[in-house]
């Protein structure tokens, strides 16, 4: 079917513009790539530093807070002969640590008699800016079944307690750090505390400017469009969080919903553990990247939460804008190459239609005169040294075509005199109930190197198959040379060793070619079942016993005929038993290919003959080709493939 007409100007436009689109494409490809690892490393470098940085300033604010309760409960130890003392050293401490939002000392029971078995001095900034203190310890603020107060006895490094609602004292949400205080004999009188808002964990996480905003505190329902940060306490509550409905009110774990054992869950799992790391996962439901770090001073864990959009939208952006620039560049250039190549190649339609001509075989057709030396006038100068050879190739094509289509009848005459050489009327002696044969050769070429032979005198089957190294007419020649003389030399001679001895001086003697035969030789008494053999570098054959027995004939590889004169060959003998079926084979079978370049090889060959049906030497042989043609799976067959299957019936 014919092709609508499309002009080269046209179609070299298109190409060369999609050569472009292609490159270019590439480089927005690889530029994006690297814009946006550079964009996600810069942003993600961004957030950790402010996560380290908020972290690092929550931290600062606790350890002085430690430092200072520590500093500060010594100095109350110093003032318990009193309660009015104590009261004095509380406002006094309060006033030297602005960081501090209250402090008070918890006594154990009855530690002042006169003050009864709840007595809690606090003080506190008043409304009126002064300072304050009052006993806050009661019946219904029974302190001495709080967290802080256990724990804070039992540690002497001091305990941070877990945020709480103070509605007596501070009247706010508090956490508390507490120390054991000991009067002058070494008792415990109870612990001194000082508390911190979380108001002012939240002022600290405001402070941090993150990514062109303030974590999103203000309008609650846009915080999710932005980063923000949250703090979780030890049992996993929120303690900072841009929704103030969640502090103190609700656990982390109250949003795992549908995702119970994913990514959401093991997140604030790995948060309550005290690691640090990143995650990717939706909080929320939003897609968002979460870099998170322990507190180390008091078991909470902050996390910086960042929507994969605030990620990648710098990258984006860039993209846009070349691809913009991409797409301008290209429909500039698309005009521009257009008007250019097709006044570039207007000349090439004249040199068409002449070169259509000459197609049709008009070789004498004028080509178009020009003036410029360029490709175009080397194109045109081409078709004209064209015009003047097509004759005389054509010529010389009819006179090829004649002289190898000779060759290949010479070579068809060839191979039928070749394989005329060989037996092939099978099976061979119908009349004689002790012996069958059957033999398969396939040259690799139109003729081949393969031979193998057999007849019967004086009751003794004398049998032979070889191998000429190379292939085609040369060894052809040899093949048919080898042949004969195995003929001549076995018709008054049955010693095999004898008998290649006498091959290999012949072939010796004028082998300039340095071609060489591998080949076995046998002679089997029909009588008695007694093989005399004896080998020239070729395959050990294979005996299949009535029993179905399987394995190589124990041969004596020797030297190969034709390379060595005056060798001494070493003649071998065993007796087969009635039933057995010699299996002789070229390297061929051996060394047949798959199309992966694997070898079929003798422990294949050796299955095959083990597998095959011995009812018949061509049912033999027909199981072990069909064997190899599987494995090769139709790859071209690189040697001569020959095989021979005698079968002893005794």
């Amino acid at each position: 079917m014919k092709r609508k007409f499309q002009s080269f100007s046209i179609r070299l436009t298109r190409r060369i513009i999609l050569v472009m689109l292609f490159t270019m494409t590439i480089a927005f490809g690889v530029v994006i790539f690297f814009s946006s690892i550079g964009t996600y490393t810069m942003m993600n470098d961004h957030f950790r530093d402010i996560l380290k940085m908020t972290g690092e300033r929550i931290e600062g604010v606790l350890k002085a807070v430690e430092v200072s309760s520590i500093n500060n409960a010594d100095e109350v130890a110093d003032q318990l002969s009193s309660p009015e003392d104590v009261q004095e050293a509380l406002k006094h401490e309060l006033r030297m640590n602005t960081h501090i939002t209250g402090c008070a000392v918890a006594f154990v029971p009855n530690y002042y008699p006169q003050k009864g078995y709840w007595y809690e001095p606090y003080a506190a900034h008043g409304e009126d800016g002064r300072i304050e203190v009052f006993n806050i310890g009661s019946k219904e603020h029974d302190y001495h079944n709080t967290e802080w107060f256990i724990n804070g006895l039992e540690d002497e490094d001091g305990y941070w307690s877990n945020p709480y609602l103070d509605t007596l004292g501070a009247k706010n949400m508090l956490t508390t750090y507490t120390l054991p205080l000991r009067d002058a004999q070494g008792r415990i009188a109870g612990v001194f505390g000082a508390d911190i808002t979380l108001e002012w964990l939240t002022k600290q996480v405001q402070e941090m400017n993150l990514h062109a905003n303030e974590f999103g505190f203000g309008e609650e329902d846009d915080y999710t469009r932005e980063a923000y940060c949250f703090i979780l306490g030890r049992n996993g509550d929120y303690l900072v969080h841009p929704d103030p409905h969640r502090i103190l009110a609700k656990s982390y774990f109250d949003y795992v919903g549908e995702s119970k054992g994913g990514p959401y869950e093991r997140l604030g799992r790995d948060m309550l553990d005290g690691k640090s790391g990143f995650h990717i996962t939706k909080i929320d439901g939003v897609r968002s990247f979460i870099y998170f770090a322990p507190v180390m001073h008091n078991g909470w864990s902050m996390a910086i939460v960042v929507p994969s959009i605030t990620v990648f939208s710098p990258g984006i952006l860039l993209g846009l804008i070349i691809l913009l620039m991409l797409i301008i560049g290209l429909l500039i250039a698309f005009l521009l190459t257009t008007r250019t190549i097709r006044s570039t190649v207007r000349p090439l339609k004249q040199l068409a239609q002449s070169a259509e001509e000459v197609a049709k075989g008009n070789f004498d057709t004028p080509l178009p005169q020009l003036s410029y030396n360029d490709e175009i006038r080397q194109l045109r100068d081409s078709f004209q040294n064209m015009q003047e050879s097509l004759t005389g190739y054509i010529q010389q094509l009819t006179e090829a075509a004649t002289r190898q289509a000779a060759i290949d009848r010479e070579l068809e005459i060839a191979r039928g005199i070749q394989m005329s050489m060989l037996p092939k009327v099978f099976p061979p002696y119908p009349e004689r109930n002790d012996i069958d044969i059957f033999g398969l050769l396939t040259p690799a070429k139109t003729v081949g190197g393969d031979l193998y032979d057999f007849s019967i005198r004086d009751n003794k089957l004398f049998f032979c198959i070889g191998d000429v190294s190379g292939k085609g007419i040369p060894a052809a020649i040899l093949m048919a040379v080898t042949s004969y003389q195995l003929r001549t030399l076995s018709a008054d001679e049955d010693n095999p060793a004898r008998i290649l001895g006498a091959l290999n001086d012949s072939l010796s003697s004028r082998n300039e070619s340095l071609m060489f035969v591998t080949i076995f030789f046998g002679v089997l008494d029909l009588s008695t079942g007694e093989l005399h053999y004896c080998n020239a570098g070729h395959d050990a054959p294979i005996l299949r016993e009535a029993d179905g027995s399987t394995r190589y004939m124990d041969v004596e590889s020797n030297v190969a005929v034709g390379v060595m004169p005056n060798w001494s060959f070493e003649l071998q003998q065993t007796r087969i038993a009635p039933g057995t079926t010699l299996f002789l084979f070229t390297d061929g079978l051996t060394e047949a290919e798959n199309p992966v370049q694997e070898l079929f090889g003798m422990d294949q060959t050796l299955q095959a003959a083990r597998e095959a049906d011995d009812s018949t030497p061509s049912a033999f042989l027909g199981h072990v080709s069909e064997a190899v043609k599987t494995f090769v799976s139709g790859a071209d067959q690189s040697d001569d493939l020959t095989m021979l299957a005698i079968q002893y019936k005794g």
